[in-house]
């Protein structure tokens, strides 16, 4: 589905001017402290919304940020960061968290361990570690899974590990500009060199560094190669800039082959990370996800609330 609508102003020039810099960096080795600190200054300066109170906690043995208004009755959104699984932490979760204003459900981010210090199954051992612990409580109906990027990937990994293990599904998982190829063999990984944020080599050499000499085909890996059967309903939006689209076109396609209820948005003019530049089209995906998480939980009886309270 395609949303109908130009791109506003600030997009088209934060597009092009992330776009500049994406090119000059293309067949330059990766600098990942430099990396490292850039997310680190940017996730600094989010804050969480009116009436969302963040606190640092650990569940299964991983940390994790909670942001929460108060409202844990409603359920929990399970999030899951971006940055290539070599950068990012648990606080990129304070952008997310206007999932929970306005009694929205708490959301829980995960500090999986990163590459290349540590590289894969460690990420999916801390994200499965704290799903293990949500599915018991608050329950899987009252449950979701969201992770952006990166994360997309890590959420729908993290899916098909816990269907492995016999674990439910939750209510819903929303994959936001998903990287489910690691490979990178997706066409608008290419065409859109020039036109997105994201660095194709960059790309690259983070999956090498995440996958540790393993096929970059692995379905642990690139969870576009491993099976979508039985999963929960999916809302999946993407801009038409991102090298990554064609990721997100994929996996729609094979969720639907598996007869997955998927809804597909594509934003035009946009980049990779569109939700977090401030702009119309930002705001609009941000409340499309808030609205999705909140139309997917059930309401909240007097016996869940007072069990929570």
């Amino acid at each position: 589905m395609l949303v109908a609508q130009r791109p506003t102003i600030a997009m088209r020039l934060v597009s092009a001017a992330l776009a500049r810099r994406a090119r000059r960096k293309e067949s330059t080795p990766a600098d990942l402290a430099a990396d490292r600190r850039l997310l680190r200054r940017l996730t600094s300066l989010a804050r969480a919304p009116r009436g969302v109170k963040l606190t640092e906690e650990v569940i299964a043995g991983v940390p994790v940020l909670r942001a929460s208004s108060g409202a844990r009755a409603r359920g929990t959104v399970l999030y899951l960061h971006g940055g290539a699984y070599m950068a990012g932490s648990a606080r990129d979760g304070v952008d997310a968290a206007h999932i929970s204003a306005d009694g929205g459900p708490d959301l829980v981010s995960v500090e999986y361990r990163r590459a290349p210090e540590h590289p894969y199954p460690a990420a999916v051992e801390d994200a499965l570690a704290v799903y293990r612990e949500l599915v018991r409580a608050p329950g899987p109906d009252r449950l979701v899974v969201v992770g952006e990027s990166a994360g997309g990937g890590l959420a729908l990994v993290l899916l098909q590990k816990a269907r492995e293990e016999g674990l439910p599904m939750p209510a819903a998982v929303v994959p936001v500009f998903p990287w489910a190829d690691l490979t990178l063999s997706g066409a608008s990984s290419t065409a859109n060199i020039g036109r997105d944020m994201l660095t194709r080599s960059h790309l690259l050499e983070a999956a090498g560094w995440y996958a540790g000499g393993r096929d970059l085909r692995d379905p642990g890996l690139s969870p576009l190669f491993g099976s979508f059967r039985g999963f929960p309903h999916a809302y999946v939006p993407v801009g038409r800039h991102d090298l990554l689209l064609d990721d997100a076109r994929r996996l729609v396609a094979r969720m639907r082959a598996e007869d997955v209820q998927v809804v597909l948005e594509e934003w035009p003019g946009t980049i990779h990370g569109f939700v977090r530049v401030p702009s119309a089209e930002g705001r609009q995906c941000r409340q499309r996800i808030q609205a999705f998480v909140h139309e997917t939980l059930p309401a909240v009886t007097h016996a869940a609330s007072a069990e929570c309270s």
